[in-house]
């Protein structure tokens, strides 16, 4: 029998985080604290970037590090010609757009890329490991912190070593690691059978002795737990899968306590989704109470079939989606189709797209007639658009709006924001293409 050779799998979920952000806003790229904390979990940035090429290429080479499981060192020296390439390399003369001054600033180096690459890849591993942390809490409620045993490892983070306290206690949200650079501390899930066997027991509050710190950029005053580095003192993983806000923001038709229903049901989906990679139905009735589910089959990951589903009036459709993209014309005639009340997808990176079903609407010819008429006249430029797809079905949702069919409501993750920004102008003329009905 031949030995059957074992390649690890790409942290997916680690992988979804990264590659929701978008790039940090120019004037926040000089300095590494202009770009703070939370921040972090939305927006892509390296001090002394200020060109986007530059950004661009650094990005591409922390995502292929952590699709392909490459060593730092392997991506770093990949990396160095390319930055060499752009000229962004060695000491060199930048102005600094918050004081106007010339300063003699240190671009690319190895030993930088060494620090850009450990510090984003920690961090996206770490934002990923929390997402697994919370789909799986119910059966693990409590987080051990683990400091590595190594030569290099931080006196200050031996305080929290071998602490316990349940996946939802707020301490996780200031001192979950990594709590500094080249950070190795961990964090490890038990069960209560696990602590109970090992004769551990949940830790009382720890006084985390936190500090005053102003931020010299921004003159903004935070605490900060003693022994971790300032702007190591927020959770990344949390901010990022934090949509509160945005829900709010795109379900001005529910009642509060439908909100906050189908507001979990979106939220464990998005969980789901970057866990296994399928698009995942939950169908609620009139009073947003879950009654089916129903996840797509692993070869046809982005269909879920509703062959065989009861499915009530005024029902309201909650679902992942595998890509990025807006709602779909088959989304949207599952919602007319079944009379139903709204349709909502959840992106892997944060995005929220949601239409909700006007009195006496019927888009099914408008909708067709609007992607037979656009991709007439557009296809040859979306065509050299990546991501055209996503473009296409945001400019359809607008339009339908902009007609009166449909209520569509939206939040963007700031990569998707920010490519759609980039496509204003074609996004315009798509939904200009044709005139109102």
């Amino acid at each position: 029998m031949e030995p059957i050779d074992l390649q690890p799998l790409p942290h997916g979920e680690a992988i979804a985080y990264f590659r929701s952000k978008g790039f940090a806003a120019q004037l926040q790229r000089f300095h590494h604290l202009d770009h703070f904390r939370e921040e972090h979990a939305r927006d892509f940035v390296v001090a002394k970037a200020m060109r986007d090429d530059v950004l661009k290429v650094i990005r591409e080479e922390v995502d292929r590090a952590l699709a392909e499981g490459r060593p730092i060192a392997e991506a770093a020296a990949d990396l160095a010609p390319r930055l060499k390439e752009l000229g962004w390399w060695g000491k060199a003369i930048d102005r600094d757009p918050q004081t106007g001054e010339l300063l003699e600033v240190q671009l690319g180096s190895m030993r930088r890329l060494r620090t850009i690459l450990d510090t984003n890849m920690r961090t996206a591993h770490a934002a990923g490991h929390w997402a697994r942390i919370q789909r799986t809490k119910r059966a693990f409620p409590y987080l051990e912190y683990v400091q590595i045993e190594r030569p290099s490892k931080r006196h200050d983070h031996a305080r929290f070593h071998g602490h316990i306290w349940p996946v939802d206690d707020p301490v996780w949200l200031r001192i979950y690691p990594p709590n500094g650079f080249f950070c190795g501390c961990t964090v490890v899930q038990r069960t209560e059978g696990q602590l109970r066997r090992a004769g551990k027991a949940v830790s009382p509050p720890i006084d985390l002795q936190e500090e005053p710190w102003i931020n010299k950029r921004t003159g903004e005053a935070f605490d900060v737990p003693k022994g971790v580095h300032p702007g190591f003192d927020a959770n990344p993983g949390a901010a990022w899968l934090d949509l509160a806000d945005a829900w709010d923001s795109v379900t001005p038709d529910l009642t509060p306590e439908r909100r906050i229903s189908e507001g979990g049901i979106l939220q464990a989906l998005r969980l789901r989704r970057v866990g296994d990679g399928r698009e995942t139905l939950v169908i609620t009735n009139a009073a947003s109470n879950p009654v089916a589910m129903r996840s797509a089959e692993f070869e046809t990951p982005a269909r879920v079939s509703l062959a065989g589903l009861d499915i009530p009036p005024g029902a309201s459709f909650i679902h992942s989606h595998v890509t990025e993209g807006s709602l779909s014309a088959e989304d949207l005639m599952t919602l007319y189709r079944h009379a139903g009340h709204a349709i909502t997808a959840v992106t892997p990176g944060g995005s929220i797209w949601r239409a909700v079903r006007l009195p006496g609407a019927d888009i099914r010819v408008a909708s067709g007639r609007f992607t037979a008429t656009a991709l007439a006249r557009f296809r040859d430029e979306l065509r050299t658009i990546p991501q055209a797809s996503e473009l296409f079905a945001h400019a359809r949702m607008l339009w339908l709006e902009k007609q009166g069919l449909i209520a569509y409501h939206f939040h963007m993750s700031s990569q998707v924001r920010q490519f759609m920004d980039a496509h204003a102008w074609l996004l315009q003329r798509l939904i200009d293409a044709l005139p109102e009905t």
